[in-house]
C-alpha cells in the first residue's frame, strides 16, 4: 500500500513553522489552525484524523492523533500546547481552552457543546479580584464527557464519565460516572462506564464487529483476525489484540476501512508504535508573573 492511495485533503488553512500531515487527513473548508499572533510552532495531524469546517484552533502546538476527529465549529485557544491522542472524538461546537495546557489521552470523548477550561480570568485585579488561575489539565484515556458538559481544570482519571449537562468542579475517579450541577458520583446508582469482561467476551464482540463489516465489504472477508481467537487465520492481513488493544498496521484497505467504520466504538493503536505524545504540564507555567494567584 503506497501513501498516495490515502491522499490528505486540506481545504482549510494551517499556519505553522512545522507541519506534519499523516495519511488520509481531512481538514474541511474554513477551518483555521494557527498560533496566537502568528504561526504555531508545530501542527501534527495523525493518520486519518479529521478537523471539521469552521473550526478555529489558535495554540502554539497542536497534535491530533490517528483516527481522531474534531467536529465543526469547535474553538481551541491558549498559550500552551493542545494535544489530543488517538481515537478521540471532539463533538461540534466544543471549547478546548489551553491557556494552562491541555492533554487528552487516547480514546477520550468530548460530546457536542462541551467546554474544557484551564483558566479563570476576568475580574479586576487592581480592585482585589481573587479569582485568577491558570492550571494544566490532563484527561486520561477513555474518559468521556457525553455532551453539553462544562469541565474545570480537575484531575480526570481513566474511564471516568460525565453524563449530559454535567458541570465538573471536582476530581473524577477511575471508571466512575458523574452527573448534575455540580456533578456528583452516581456510579452506585447507574453502574460504571466499563464492565469487567473476560477475554472471551471481548473476542466475541470483536468477532461480531468484523463479521458485520465483512457483510458490507465482502471483498475484505478473511483479511481481519483476532490474536486471541483460536480459529483466526494467522495469514490475515491484520490481527487485532483485544487485550493490549493493539493491531498490526499494514494500511491495507480492510484495516483502514474497518477502523474508519468503527472508531470510536473500537479503539486500537498500532503495535510497537510509541504514544502520540507524552503528557505533562508546560515546562514554565505562567508568563505574566501572576500565575495561580488563588492557589489553583
Amino acid at each position: 500500500m503506497v501513501a498516495d492511495e490515502y491522499p490528505s485533503i486540506i481545504a482549510g488553512v494551517i499556519e505553522a513553522d512545522e507541519i506534519r500531515i499523516g495519511k488520509g487527513v481531512v481538514v474541511e473548508e474554513r477551518a483555521l489552525i494557527t498560533g496566537n499572533g502568528g504561526p504555531a510552532r508545530l501542527v501534527e495531524l495523525g493518520d486519518f484524523s479529521f478537523i471539521g469546517r469552521d473550526t478555529r484552533i489558535m495554540v502554539p502546538e497542536l497534535r491530533l492523533g490517528d483516527y481522531s476527529k474534531v467536529h465543526a465549529f469547535t474553538f481551541g485557544h491558549g498559550n500552551e500546547p493542545l494535544r489530543i491522542g488517538r481515537n478521540c472524538w471532539i463533538g461540534g461546537m466544543c471549547v478546548l481552552d489551553s491557556l494552562g495546557g491541555l492533554d487528552l489521552d487516547d480514546g477520550v470523548g468530548v460530546g457536542a457543546h462541551s467546554q474544557i477550561w484551564t483558566h479563570i480570568k476576568f475580574g479586576d485585579l487592581v480592585q482585589g479580584c481573587r479569582f485568577y488561575t491558570t492550571k494544566y489539565m490532563h484527561v486520561q484515556h477513555d474518559a468521556w464527557f457525553v455532551g453539553h458538559c462544562i469541565i474545570s481544570p480537575v484531575n480526570v482519571a481513566p474511564r471516568a464519565m460525565a453524563l449530559v449537562g454535567s458541570v465538573i468542579t471536582s476530581d473524577m475517579s477511575e471508571n466512575r460516572v458523574y452527573a448534575g450541577t455540580p456533578a456528583r458520583d452516581i456510579t452506585d446508582k447507574v453502574g460504571p462506564q466499563f464492565a469487567n469482561v473476560t477475554v472471551d467476551q471481548k473476542v466475541e464482540v470483536m468477532r461480531r464487529l468484523i463479521a458485520a463489516y465483512e457483510l458490507r465489504h465482502p471483498e475484505h472477508a478473511g483479511c481481519l483476525g483476532i490474536v486471541q481467537a483460536s480459529d483466526s487465520a494467522r495469514d490475515c492481513e491484520v490481527l487485532f489484540d483485544v487485550e493490549s488493544r493493539t493491531y498490526t498496521r499494514t494500511y491495507s484497505p480492510a484495516e483502514v476501512g474497518f477502523l474508519k467504520a468503527n472508531v470510536p466504538l473500537v479503539k486500537f493503536v498500532p503495535v510497537g508504535v510509541p504514544s502520540f505524545f507524552v503528557p505533562g504540564p508546560p515546562a514554565a507555567a505562567g508568563h505574566d508573573g501572576m500565575h495561580n494567584r488563588e492557589g489553583g
